[in-house]
């Protein structure tokens, strides 16, 4: 009986199951400077391959994740396209029953403005998508470091 119980314990437990990912890390900066809240994907260029997304934190550090994998696990060796974004979105005062303000024009034109605001681009349009972004990765098997440094000036 030990023995089945060691069997059965190992089946599900033991050796890696899906496709296998390489843990895959880096830093975002503008102009030189760490950027946080930035979004990075990892897009492969062959069929095969799998995207990768991660955020940076304050330091401008990301940790890639792949969908379907555990967090931080990265994504698959081969060639990417690397997209980088950031927008945005303006900061409105809400306004509560109890605000003086409540139920006036003054609320509606708020409301109005707060429905027309456009974000604002952080990070220049050029890094937004695979066709025009500079960044390319090429992931291997082991551990991956990447640095990215973005430029705020459009080309």
């Amino acid at each position: 009986m030990p023995l089945l119980l060691v069997i059965t314990i190992c089946s599900f437990g033991c050796g890696q199951s899906g496709i296998p990912v390489e843990y895959v890390r880096g830093v975002v900066t503008l102009d030189g400077t760490p950027l946080e809240g930035a979004t990075v994907i990892f897009s492969p260029k062959a069929s095969e391959g799998m995207v990768g997304a991660g955020r940076t934190q304050s330091d401008g550090s990301f940790t890639l994740n792949a969908q379907g994998a555990k967090p931080g696990a990265g994504t698959t060796a081969g060639d990417y396209n690397v997209t980088i974004s950031k927008v945005e979105m303006p900061e409105f005062v809400g306004i509560s029953t109890d605000d003086p303000r409540y139920g006036t024009p003054e609320q509606e034109k708020l409301e109005q403005e707060a429905a027309n605001a456009e974000p604002t681009v952080i990070v220049p349009k050029k890094y937004n998508k695979a066709e025009t972004s500079p960044f390319m990765a090429k992931v291997e098997s082991g551990s991956n470091r990447f640095t990215f440094d973005i430029s705020s000036k459009e080309d």
